[in-house]
């Protein structure tokens, strides 16, 4: 399967700095994330894979997905600490974006 990523490759365009150095367009800023809250991200991420299996989160659809993250929000801000809900909340919003990319590609 070849799936292609905006900006990325060999044919991306090319810019060249004030000192003469060329290289491919930076269409994207992973600079910008927030490496601890990656960390955290991460730690669900694992837990979910043990838990219900590697990838799983493809076989559950977008309205599934915002509902679980919709849940953990309110159970956020309802003052509930039996759970890491802000990871999930990001888990959850990846795997929502993820699975509408995808969907949008089958069209």
């Amino acid at each position: 399967m070849n799936e292609i990523v905006l900006g990325v490759g060999k044919d991306a365009p090319t810019v060249t700095n004030e000192q003469g150095g060329k290289q491919s367009q930076v269409l994207y800023r992973f600079d910008l994330l927030d490496p601890k809250a990656m960390f955290e991200m991460t730690k669900v991420l694992k837990y979910g894979a043990e838990k219900y299996g590697t990838d799983n989160w493809k076989k559950i659809d977008v309205s599934d997905h915002l509902n679980h993250l919709l849940i953990h929000i309110y159970a956020y801000l309802a003052g509930d600490t039996t759970d890491d809900h802000l990871s999930h909340i990001m888990c959850r919003a990846m795997f929502a974006q993820a699975v509408a990319i995808k969907e949008e590609g089958e069209v």
